[in-house]
């Protein structure tokens, strides 16, 4: 469905459309074999993105990634999509990518525009938060900075925008209920991962096996895991979900390639208010008979050290100095299970 939301008038005096396809098509969806009337006005625009991306996107236009909402903003020259800006949707919160603009028509403040219309639109929505990831210094991080994205440690492209100071604390509140879910990983709940990612440490080492050391977003490499797990069942991830829809804690398995993908990698991190969900979250997956699995804990985190213990990994070496956190050189225990 394309919605024109408004006409701008450029610098170059050429009169911009903007406005929304929401993807899928919401009649055409009710056929999951029928194509989205309106991919043939974004793909091409798009065409330059990875071949994960365009799975993606794929799954987005078949209707697969349902109920996340999908919307891409397009800005129009005599209705060819110059322009777009991508939001994935869910509850009030969202991940923006896929931000760009043809080379032929950039330095016409296209982008900023088009930013203009999806930053208000969102808001009318009831949007409250926002994920990006950018290059830290360059004219994107400043475009979004002027929007109110702000990095979430300093000098980071990664980026979030709320408008309420008080978002974060609210949507990791424990309510007691214990109604709290390991389910895997899926498309609803990828905005909400990504708030859970975007908070501060400690712990530091969030995913040895994806190189999540501190805060940052969880984009790309997300859509890879989401497509490995259809492809090859030696790839694992998990979600904990509180009854409130907030994603506390998210854990990945993934052949260590490393070792000719023989042994594998077992990763997993919560929220501060959900340490007692490490034990369920570890029991969730399915280890394979037969294959060593390898896990990397900072030596202070005694919750997860607690867990994998339980779950019977015993403590291989402790790696010195291994990164850089909060000023100091930090040391990895690894702790490994054995079929």
């Amino acid at each position: 469905m394309y919605t024109p939301i408004a006409d701008r008038t450029l610098r170059t005096g050429e009169t911009l459309e903007i406005g929304v396809v929401l993807a899928p098509d919401d009649v055409r969806a009710l056929d999951d074999h029928a194509p989205d009337d309106h991919a043939p006005l974004v793909r091409p625009i798009l065409a330059h993105k990875s071949s994960n991306e365009q799975w993606h996107l794929d799954e987005v236009f078949a209707g697969r990634v349902k109920p996340l909402e999908t919307r891409f903003y397009l800005g129009r020259l005599q209705d060819r999509p110059v322009c777009n800006i991508m939001v994935s949707e869910q509850d009030g919160i969202g991940i923006v990518s896929h931000v760009y603009t043809r080379p032929e028509h950039r330095r016409k403040g296209i982008a900023r525009h088009v930013m203009t219309e999806q930053m208000a639109d969102f808001r009318t929505r009831g949007g409250r938060y926002l994920t990006l990831s950018t290059g830290y210094d360059t004219h994107p991080y400043w475009l979004y900075h002027g929007f109110g994205f702000r990095s979430v440690v300093p000098e980071s492209g990664h980026m979030k925008y709320t408008d309420d100071a008080a978002f974060e604390a609210a949507h990791f509140r424990d309510d007691g209920t214990g109604n709290v879910r390991m389910i895997p990983g899926d498309w609803m709940h990828w905005p909400s991962l990504n708030v859970f990612c975007a908070r501060p440490g400690p712990p530091y080492l969030r995913n040895a096996g994806l190189g999540h050391i501190g805060p940052r977003m969880f984009e790309g490499a997300y859509l890879g895991l989401m497509k490995q797990m259809r492809d090859d069942e030696d790839v694992q991830v998990r979600l904990v979900v509180t009854e409130r829809g907030a994603v506390a804690g998210y854990a990945t398995l993934v052949p260590d390639n490393r070792w000719r993908g023989e042994t594998l990698l077992l990763d997993l991190t919560v929220h501060s208010a959900f340490k007692a969900q490490l034990k369920p979250l570890l029991e969730s997956f399915v280890l394979p008979a037969g294959r060593k699995v390898l896990c990397h804990v900072e030596p202070d985190d005694g919750p997860k050290t607690a867990a994998l213990e339980g779950a019977g990994f015993s403590r291989e070496a402790t790696l010195r100095q291994q990164f850089k956190a909060a000023g100091n050189a930090l040391d990895v225990e690894v702790y490994a299970r054995y079929a």
